[in-house]
């Protein structure tokens, strides 16, 4: 870091001949992380260098500025460098993830098809392939891909692009040991990305998770985390989120630990759940009928709704099999045990 260059008080736009890491730093030794990231935010979108029009993108991706991506997206779109325009085609699919615009699967075909041979950009593909996996709970795929990501991360040479890489790095992480049952690696992930998080709606979503590691341990916990989801999701009205937390995470952990009194839910699953954990086995039994879609969890709350084995086993069959997710397989699999 050239630690000679200063940050007069003066217009962003004086200071272009400054590289997107320079800027960031230097801003960092006079404002704190929230100044600094917002001027950044703006500079991103009055640079001309090629290099940080790429990185300038996944930051402001990684801080949750998906109008100004938006922009700098277009303006990558317009270079001159095959690789910015390659990059804007990546961060399009990265939105389309984001807001549901096109299937996974479609989007992961189109990943699968881009032609980039240099290291950053391969890690760009791979943590976006690695984030489609996470949504399809496709988690037995996290393990094939970490390991390279882990590897090529080392190699990329730019500061700040190493230092975005590797907090979407951590934050993989906490999920693939999470998933894996290892929930100290997975907490020591989460905690670290939490520390470090500016990105309100990946915020809450780190609690949200956080919470449900704690299903095993004790209620106080995982509460703590689920309303601090709760809290950051009510403040910037991520209303799809605020269902979620209410309907689903609220009363599927309530349920586990049989705190029921006062609870609902208008997801029929979780009705079934809080009626089973009140001792109402009938009620369930008719909620869980009505039910289409059957998950690994509907077949858990149908062994305990019918107290049949053969619904656990199916259970832990697809947890194990289907998700890879060896954490939720616990939940029949302690029910096997207690027979």
């Amino acid at each position: 870091m050239r630690k000679d260059i200063s940050f007069p008080e003066q217009n962003i736009k004086d200071y272009q001949d400054l590289r997107l890491d320079q800027f960031i730093q230097i801003l960092s030794i006079k404002y704190d992380e929230k100044v600094v990231i917002e001027l950044a935010k703006d500079f991103c979108l009055q640079m001309d260098n090629e290099e940080d029009l790429r990185v300038g993108m996944e930051f402001l991706y990684i801080h949750g500025y998906y109008h100004e991506l938006d922009k700098l997206i277009e303006k990558n779109k317009k270079s001159q460098n095959l690789l910015n325009r390659k990059w804007a085609e990546i961060f399009k699919l990265t939105m389309a993830r984001v807001h549901r615009k096109l299937p996974h699967d479609e989007i992961l075909q189109r990943l699968n098809r881009f032609e980039i041979e240099d290291n950053d950009s391969q890690c760009l593909l791979l943590i976006n392939k690695l984030n489609i996996y996470f949504d399809l709970y496709q988690y037995g795929a996290l393990g094939n891909i970490l390991g390279d990501l882990q590897h090529q991360i080392q190699q990329v040479n730019n500061p700040l692009l190493a230092y975005l890489y590797n907090y979407c790095l951590e934050l993989l992480l906490f999920v693939f040991y999470w998933k894996r049952n290892a929930l100290l690696l997975s907490r020591k992930y989460g905690f670290r990305v939490l520390n470090k998080v500016f990105n309100k709606k990946v915020k809450a979503h780190l609690h949200l998770n956080l919470s449900l590691t704690y299903i095993f341990d004790d209620f106080e916990s995982s509460m703590h985390h689920l309303k601090e989801a709760r809290k950051i999701a009510e403040k910037f009205q991520e209303n799809r989120l605020l269902h979620m937390i209410d309907n689903q995470n609220y009363p599927f952990i309530c349920a586990h630990f049989n705190r029921t009194e006062g609870v609902v839910s208008d997801n029929v699953s979780e009705q079934a759940h809080l009626e089973i954990a009140r001792g109402n086995l009938k009620k369930a039994q008719a909620l869980l009928s009505g039910i289409t879609e059957v998950t690994p969890f509907t077949k858990y709350y149908l062994g305990r709704a019918h107290q049949d084995r053969k619904y656990f086993i199916n259970a832990y069959n697809d947890f194990i099999e289907k998700q890879s997710d060896h954490f939720f397989a616990r939940l029949p699999l302690l029910e096997m045990k207690d027979d």
